[in-house]
């Protein structure tokens, strides 16, 4: 996005795949505005027969397709990957600036599209392609990635490395270790048709993989970096998991702390000894909703006594807390705004992550909304620039605006 430098982990694993069969260059243009003349110059340079873009859902949307204009009007194919073109394939492929897209997982089905537009026999599963002006959508791989057989991400591979990790001490490292949720929750793309059939099962890696990609990171950039930021979806998944994570953390002996995300329901007393005493210093939880009706909706259910005990037990063993929620759920009420409110009061938290809900197509959310005529559908790829988690603020519940609006900025400005 334009405003935050943050690396392109999902293109550095398809990088890692692929550049044992091709040449890779990755730029990432994140953190500044799009540059026509830039993005010319760099693709003249380096003459790719192929340029890939991953694309999220929203503001992403219009920097990908300047990029993606210029690549054909330099007689490039283009592919784009991601959530957007996961979750609405077929009309991402009708903007004539995209020749194909990858659906779900790109290791394995980005191989058989590169193979396919060399003129090899090809099994185009996973992917989404144009040709002669026809739309095809291919059916699901049966082949899922296995992360613990991947190559760590090329994060050799993108340029300025160092700009990830900007100050002299105490850098973050952004690791992913597992790929979709075990959870669907209804605002989230994970509910997704596309998302669950193409992506696959959730997955996690061994734990030593995190420690291998910081070693790989650490011996490769110029300052140093003492603490992995392993949050993603869902990362404390469960007891075992957490006993095996925090047992390689500490025998790595590079004295690391970490930061992870998990659920209410997935912590217990034993997993919060357990962490505090590997150095995790944070973890991000959601809650959403103090409302009973809108957790069952959103499929996201917090027993919201035992969270309070819980948090009191991460208190005392100083780990960060980050709670989040959703203010203005599709249908949701003054009253369970209220009681949301009410609850935030009453939890430990450290900091409170709170967001408007913004409409995410393909979700069970969008869809309530689309049936309560809350949005308006777009019928082309640039009108989902204001979509997403990082799109415009808007209102798609039954709380007055100005009520949902002044809960949402008074509530940021006092934590």
């Amino acid at each position: 996005a334009r405003h935050t430098v943050y690396p392109p982990i999902g293109l550095m694993h398809l990088a890692a795949v692929l550049r044992e069969k091709y040449n890779v260059i990755i730029k990432d243009y994140s953190g500044k505005e799009i540059d026509e003349k830039e993005i010319k110059k760099d693709i003249e340079k380096t003459d790719p027969f192929i340029i890939g873009i991953r694309v999220l859902t929203g503001p992403p949307i219009p920097r990908a397709l300047k990029i993606s204009k210029i690549a054909k009007d330099l007689g490039k194919v283009v592919i784009w990957g991601g959530p957007h073109p996961t979750i609405l394939p077929e009309q991402t492929l009708e903007n004539p600036c995209i020749d194909s897209v990858v659906i779900g997982e790109g290791e394995h089905t980005f191989q058989q599209l590169l193979r396919y537009y060399e003129g090899k026999k090809a099994k185009l599963d996973g992917i989404g392609i144009k040709k002669d002006k026809k739309i095809k959508i291919m059916p699901a791989s049966k082949e899922y990635v296995d992360l613990n057989k991947l190559p760590l991400p090329a994060w050799d591979l993108v340029e300025n490395v160092n700009m990830y990790f900007p100050d002299k001490r105490h850098n973050l490292l952004p690791i992913s270790t597992t790929r979709g949720c075990a959870f669907k929750c209804g605002f989230c793309h994970n509910s997704n048709k596309n998302v669950k059939e193409y992506l696959g099962c959730y997955r996690i890696a061994d734990p030593n993989r995190a420690i291998g990609e910081y070693k790989f990171v650490q011996n490769i950039v110029k300052n140093d970096i003492d603490i992995l930021d392993v949050g993603e979806d869902l990362h404390l998944v469960s007891l075992d998991y957490a006993k095996r994570f925090s047992k390689a953390v500490k025998e790595s002996n590079f004295g690391l702390k970490w930061y992870t995300a998990a659920r209410y329901q997935t912590l217990n007393k034993e997993i919060i000894e357990i962490i505090a005493d590997a150095k995790c210093i944070r973890v991000l939880l959601g809650i959403e909703s103090g409302s009973e009706r809108i957790q069952k909706m959103n499929n996201k259910i917090v027993e919201l006594n035992r969270a309070i005990q819980i948090a009191r037990e991460l208190k005392k063993k100083k780990i960060f807390i980050t709670n989040a929620y959703i203010f203005g759920h599709p249908t949701e009420s003054v009253d369970e705004l209220n009681q949301t409110l009410k609850y935030i009061k009453k939890i430990p938290a450290d900091e409170n992550l709170i967001q408007l809900y913004r409409p995410m197509p393909g979700t069970p959310y969008f869809q309530i909304c689309v049936e309560r005529e809350k949005v308006k559908v777009p019928q082309r790829l640039e009108g989902w620039a204001g979509f997403g988690v990082l799109g415009h603020d808007v209102n798609v519940s039954e709380i007055p605006s100005k009520i949902l609006f002044s809960a949402y900025y008074k509530t940021n400005a006092i934590q």
